[in-house]
C-alpha cells in the first residue's frame, strides 16, 4: 500500500492517537526533511466543532515560545482539513513522576516551572488554555515541557460569548471549581488545572476519584485536598504549599499569575538543590547524583588545604548548604564557611561514626556512643536521642527523621526527638533506609531487606538480599542493592522480582552512582563499572584501585578517592579519565562536588579543595 501524501510534501508514518475531534500522525515533512505531527479533522464533524479546531490553529498560530507546541502548516485534502505542527516524542508530562528525592525529582521541578513559563507566555496575550492535563503537556526527550492540544483555548475579551452557551467543557480531573460551575474564567482556572496535574504527577495519584465526571467535579467544588506529602512524603514542603495554593477554591485565593507562581518555584527549586547538596548520596532515593560542580573537570587545580583536626573515615560524607560544608572529623563535627574560609568545630561526645545531615535550620549528626544530635546551625544542640549501640548510618529526614541503629531498631522520630515508632529487624542495621515510591527500605547485616510504611512502621514485606553495609540507590522504578560481598541487585519493589544482578568480586564498601542510564559502582577489588541501569551489561570499566568511599556524580563527570590517595574524575558515558589528583592520603568518604568546586577529605583529616 503506498504511504499516504498530504499536498505532496507530508508522508504519514505511523498514529500517534485519536480522538472524537481528530486523528493525529507522526509523518515526515519530505521539503525540509524532518519529522512532524499531523492532526486531521474528521469529515463528520459538525460545523460548531470544526470551528473548534480552527479556533486551535489560530490559538496555536499567535504564540511563539519553547513552551508551546510550534505550528507549521494549515491545509485541506480531500475534504479533510489538517494541521502540522511540532512532533514530541518523550511522553506526557506525568511520566516525569511520581516524585523521588534526588535528581529525578529535580528534573521534575524544572519542568514544572517551564510550564509555568508557558502559561505565564499564553496569559500574557490573552490566552486561556481550559484543558490542562497531563496529555496535553508533552515533554520531549531533553526534557522540556510543551503545551498543546488548545482547541478549547480562547481569548479573554471572548469568555462571555462562550460562557453563554451553557456547556462546561474541559477534563472533569483537572477542572478549576469555577469552570465545573459554568462561570467565567481567568487564568486563575488554568493555575488550578496546573496544580490539580501537578498532584497527579507529584503523588501519582488524581486529585479526587469518583463514579462518574459528576461526582469528581462535585468534589472540585467542595472537597479539601488530601496534602501531597500524605500521598508521597518525598514532596518537598514547600512544593506541596505551592501545590495547595494552586488549588483553592476561590480564584482570588490561588497566586497571583502564572509569573508569581513561578517566583515560588524558582525559590523552591534553590532551596531544593541546597537540599541535595546538604543529605548524604544526594536525597533520599540515595542516588549519588549532585546538582552542582565543576564546569571543567579537566581544568581543576588544587585552590586550599584545610586541617579537619580529626580523622574523616568510612562511612562518613561531606554535605554542604548554603556556602557552609560539614563533615565529621575525629569525635566533633567540622563547618567549613566557604565564604571566608573560616573553620568551626563542634565538639561531641564520642567519635562521629556517621554522615552528618543538614536540614533546613539544623544538622543531625550521630556518634559512635550511640546518641543523635540535633545542633543549630551555630553550634546549639536541640535535640538528642540515645540508642543502645553505636550509629554507623545518616539518619533520613523526610518529614519524620529515621535513624537506623546498630542496636537492631529503625527509630521514627518527630521533631521534637519524641519516638512516633519503632521496628526490629532482629540485626544490626549499619546502611541507611532508603525512601522510594511510598515505601521506606532498610537492610539488615542478616542478609534481610525490610520494606516499611513510613508513617507507621509496618512491614509490608521483606526479601532475602545478603548483608548490605551502605545506601541503597533507586530510580526508574528499580532499587539498586550493593551487598557486602560485593554483588549489586536491580530490585523491583512493585513485583518484588530481581531484574538483573552483578558481581564486583571485591567487598562493596561504598554505594553505586546513578544517572539518567547507569549504574556506576567500584569495589575492593580495584575496578570502576559502569552498567545499564535496565540490563545490568557493562558500558565501560575502569581499573582505578582499591575503593572504599561511595561514587558522587555531577554534570555528567564520576569523582571517587581511592585507598591509594587519588582522586579521580571520569566522563560518565565513555570511562575517560578526565581529572586526577594523587598523593593526597587514603580517601574513605565520597568527594564532593558543590558550587564549581570538588572537596575532598582524606583519612588523615585534611579537606581538600580543587576548582
Amino acid at each position: 500500500m503506498e504511504p499516504v501524501k498530504l499536498a505532496d510534501r507530508y508522508q504519514l508514518l505511523a498514529p500517534l492517537g485519536e480522538g472524537g475531534m481528530a486523528e493525529v500522525w507522526k509523518a515526515l515533512d519530505l521539503r525540509m526533511d524532518r519529522p512532524v505531527a499531523v492532526k486531521i479533522l474528521h469529515a463528520y464533524l459538525h460545523p460548531s466543532e470544526r470551528q473548534r479546531f480552527f479556533q486551535e490553529v489560530r490559538a496555536l498560530s499567535r504564540l511563539s515560545h519553547p513552551g508551546v507546541v510550534q505550528v507549521f502548516d494549515l491545509g485541506e485534502e480531500a475534504g479533510r482539513t489538517y494541521f502540522v505542527m511540532e512532533l514530541v516524542e518523550g511522553g506526557s508530562y506525568d511520566r516525569l513522576g511520581p516524585f523521588e528525592d534526588g535528581m529525578e525529582g529535580l528534573r521534575l521541578l524544572l519542568a514544572s516551572a517551564r510550564v509555568l513559563e508557558a502559561l505565564a507566555h499564553l496569559h500574557a496575550r490573552g490566552v486561556i488554555h481550559r484543558d490542562l492535563t497531563p496529555r496535553n503537556i508533552l515533554v520531549t526527550l531533553e526534557g522540556q515541557p510543551k503545551l498543546m492540544d488548545l482547541g478549547l483555548a480562547y481569548l479573554m475579551q471572548e469568555s462571555r460569548h462562550l460562557t453563554r452557551t451553557g456547556i462546561t467543557v474541559g477534563t472533569p480531573e483537572y477542572m478549576a471549581p469555577e469552570q465545573a460551575k459554568g462561570l467565567p474564567l481567568t487564568p486563575q482556572a488554568d493555575l488550578y488545572s496546573f496544580g490539580a496535574v501537578l498532584y497527579r504527577t507529584l503523588t501519582g495519584k488524581p486529585l479526587f476519584e469518583g463514579e462518574n465526571d459528576q461526582s469528581v467535579l462535585y468534589q472540585h467544588v467542595y472537597e479539601v485536598p488530601a496534602p501531597p506529602q500524605a500521598r508521597n512524603p518525598a514532596v518537598p514542603p514547600a512544593v506541596a504549599e505551592l501545590v495547595l495554593a494552586l488549588l483553592q477554591k476561590n480564584p482570588a485565593e490561588r497566586p497571583a499569575s502564572a509569573r508569581a507562581a513561578h517566583a515560588v518555584l524558582e525559590e523552591a527549586l534553590r532551596t531544593y538543590r541546597e537540599h541535595l547538596s546538604a543529605t548524604p548520596r544526594a536525597g533520599a532515593s540515595r542516588s549519588g547524583h549532585y546538582p552542582s560542580g565543576p564546569a571543567r573537570p579537566e581544568r581543576l587545580e588544587l585552590a586550599g588545604t584545610f586541617d579537619l583536626a580529626g580523622q574523616v573515615a568510612w562511612p562518613g560524607e561531606l554535605v554542604a548548604r548554603e556556602g557552609n560544608l560539614w563533615v565529621g572529623a575525629g569525635q566533633g563535627l567540622a563547618r567549613l564557611d566557604l565564604a571566608d574560609g573560616a573553620l568551626h568545630r563542634y565538639r561531641l561526645g564520642d567519635e562521629v561514626s556517621a554522615p552528618p545531615v543538614v536540614d533546613g535550620s539544623r544538622v543531625y549528626v550521630a556518634a559512635w556512643d550511640g546518641r543523635l544530635t540535633a545542633l543549630t546551625l551555630s553550634g546549639r544542640p536541640v535535640l538528642s536521642f540515645p540508642t543502645r549501640a553505636e550509629i554507623t548510618a545518616a539518619p533520613l529526614v523526610a518529614g519524620l527523621i529515621y535513624l537506623p541503629g546498630r542496636d537492631g531498631f529503625l527509630y521514627a522520630l518527630d521533631a521534637s526527638g519524641t519516638l512516633r515508632w519503632g521496628f526490629q529487624a532482629g540485626s544490626e542495621l549499619s546502611a541507611p533506609p532508603t525512601l522510594y515510591r511510598g515505601l521506606l527500605f532498610v537492610a539488615a547485616e542478616s542478609g534481610w531487606l525490610f520494606a516499611l510504611d513510613p508513617e507507621t512502621g509496618r512491614l509490608r514485606y521483606k526479601v532475602e538480599t545478603g548483608p548490605v553495609h551502605t545506601a541503597i540507590p533507586a530510580r526508574g522504578g528499580l532499587l539498586f542493592i550493593p551487598t557486602w560481598a560485593g554483588e549489586i541487585h536491580a530490585f523491583d519493589p512493585l513485583t518484588r522480582e530481581v531484574q538483573w544482578s552483578f558481581d564486583l568480586e571485591g567487598e562493596l564498601w561504598g554505594a553505586p552512582a546513578l544517572d539518567e542510564r547507569n549504574l556506576y559502582a567500584a569495589s575492593w577489588a580495584g575496578k570502576l563499572y559502569a552498567l545499564n541501569q535496565r540490563t545490568g551489561d557493562v558500558v565501560w570499566e575502569l581499573k582505578v584501585g582499591k575503593v572504599t568511599a561511595a561514587l558522587s556524580i555531577a554534570h555528567g563527570v564520576l569523582y571517587l578517592g581511592t585507598e591509594e590517595g587519588r582522586v579521580l574524575g571520569v566522563d560518565a558515558q565513555s570511562g575517560r579519565l578526565v581529572f586526577e589528583a594523587s598523593g593526597l592520603g587514603p580517601i574513605q568518604v565520597p568527594p564532593l562536588p558543590y558550587r564549581g568546586a570538588l572537596y575532598v577529605a582524606t583519612l588523615a583529616g585534611k579537606l581538600y579543595r580543587f576548582a
